[in-house]
């Protein structure tokens, strides 16, 4: 039996729709702090703003966040991403100050006024609850990026101070990317953008690449720019594809596509009820 084609048509987009996960992502740039303040945090969260929307993704940015900021902002996207559903796709991105004491990890707020050690509890924000609370959201996938890797005199108040961050495994479902190795520091850049979120904004928007492939591609280019001195890294526990920008065409703003096959087949116009709203020194 033949199928009148409105309802051909109807059917493709119903399938499409029922297919696509909404994604989210909350970008964090922190770079006017009054000590040791940082240029190009910024400059790479609206850079990785750009890029993660071209690629379907409802950004939320915020730019030199306090504590209190962070929290809030980090809570409601973890209830945004649970709303969605168990397929909703959660990415969490953040560039400026980070530290590691007795093996974990703080991310810093611009408001950090840090001392001692008992400080960071009440004043930074520790990465494992940005881990965890992203987890709890229920997302099918999350990705979580630092760029966060730098090394200051500002922490010099225990000797419990390791360069660079710890390494931390990635929870279930999830691939956790530093702009550097555990251990090591990274660059904040000599232009506008440290040189891991440059690559990373490329990486994204490349058609094709599978998401450990585009990690591999911003090693390459991350490697290539620092002379070999910066080694990007990541933990994944992923158990299935996923692509930023799927293979044979570019992802259109406000659009979340699925992977296209090998030979891609002709597709109707896209529907309106398919469409979602769519660093280091």
């Amino acid at each position: 039996m033949k199928l009148a084609p409105f309802l051909l048509t109807a059917l493709v987009v119903l399938t499409a729709c029922s297919a696509a996960a909404e994604r989210f992502a909350l970008v964090i740039g922190n770079g006017g702090y009054e000590t040791a303040s940082l240029a190009n945090p910024p400059n790479d969260a609206a850079l990785t703003t750009a890029a993660l929307r071209d690629a379907g993704f409802a950004v939320t940015t915020v730019v030199d966040a306090n504590q209190i900021e962070m929290k809030q902002q980090i809570r409601a996207f973890s209830q945004t991403v649970r709303s969605a559903g168990p397929d909703a796709v959660a990415a969490f991105y953040y560039a400026g100050h980070g530290v590691q004491v007795d093996g974990k990890n703080y991310l810093i707020p611009v408001d950090a006024t840090i001392s001692a050690k008992p400080d960071l509890e009440y004043e930074t924000i520790e990465a494992q609850w940005v881990l965890d609370i992203i987890g709890a959201s229920g997302a099918g996938l999350s990705i979580i990026i630092l760029d966060a890797c730098r090394d200051d005199p500002f922490w010099s108040f225990t000797r419990s101070h390791t360069r660079g961050l710890a390494r931390m495994d990635a929870p279930r479902g999830a691939l956790l990317s530093y702009s550097t190795a555990p251990g090591d520091v990274a660059a904040d850049g000599a232009a506008n953008n440290s040189p891991f979120t440059e690559a990373l904004a490329r990486a994204i928007r490349t058609p094709g690449l599978k998401i450990e492939e585009t990690f591999k591609q911003v090693r390459r280019e991350v490697l290539d720019a620092t002379g070999d001195r910066q080694l990007p890294w990541e933990s994944t526990s992923l158990t299935g594809d996923f692509y930023f920008t799927p293979g044979g065409q570019s992802l259109p703003v406000a659009t979340v596509v699925t992977p296209e096959p090998a030979t891609p087949a002709p597709q109707p116009p896209p529907h309106p009820s398919c469409a979602v709203l769519c660093r280091s020194s």
